[in-house]
């Protein structure tokens, strides 16, 4: 998918629509969308600096984040990156499985896949490692892939 060509059906990713889209979210998704960004940034096995800095710039302005401290999510941001430049195995398990916790929750997994596309289209390509990363998202939590584009 070229630059340009993804449509996010839902959200466009910004602080204000987070902000309003999830008031009452709890650490549990806050720490399953640091995971999919993970998880997408690394599945063409590295990680651009554009989606280093999106996923940064997300984080930062991602309103849950706030109630857990910024300084807390960034250490878990850290973390993770550091999960997948030591072992991507070992570091893919851990992310699916903090994913995972978001099973049921309709609302909250539709944001991780927007969160998730906007992450993969933000090195100005949607390749087909990001897009097969994205679909397992979406089986994991039961989100129907075409709503989102893919």
């Amino acid at each position: 998918m070229s630059k340009g060509s993804f449509k996010r059906t839902k959200l466009r990713l910004n602080a204000s629509e987070l902000q309003r889209e999830l008031e009452d979210a709890d650490a549990a998704l806050v720490e399953a969308v640091v995971a999919g960004c993970a998880l997408v940034a690394y599945s063409d096995g590295w990680v651009s600096p554009e989606e280093t800095l999106r996923m940064r710039r997300l984080i930062l302005r991602f309103e849950p984040a706030r109630a857990l401290g910024i300084a807390e999510i960034l250490r878990l941001f850290e973390d993770m990156t550091l999960r997948f430049a030591d072992n991507h195995d070992a570091g893919e398990q851990a992310a699916f499985e903090l994913v995972s916790r978001l099973a049921g929750r309709r609302r909250e997994s539709e944001l991780l896949i927007d969160t998730c596309c906007g992450i993969a289209d933000a090195d100005g390509g949607f390749d087909a490692e990001e897009r097969e990363t994205i679909l397992k998202l979406c089986a994991l939590l039961q989100i129907e892939p075409q709503t989102h584009g893919l």
